[in-house]
């Protein structure tokens, strides 16, 4: 299990990221919303596409559900 969050504002292209907890680019605390403690990516990617409609994996530390 790991902690994830999803960045609040989307970047240029709509997509709002999921970090985990120890991501070097995790935004300030403002930026993010808590989706929780999580068994995989693929999972907090779906928790979080509960409140936004566009969802991506952060490419620094959410690879697996990363999508170019």
């Amino acid at each position: 299990m790991a902690e994830f969050y999803v960045e609040i504002n989307a970047q240029a292209n709509g997509d709002h990221l999921v970090h985990n907890a120890a991501c070097t680019v995790l935004p300030a605390k403002d930026s993010i919303r808590y989706l929780g403690s999580i068994a995989s990516c693929a999972s907090a990617v779906k928790k979080a596409a509960e409140s936004f409609r566009q969802v991506n994996g952060c490419p620094q530390c959410a690879t697996s559900c990363h999508v170019a």
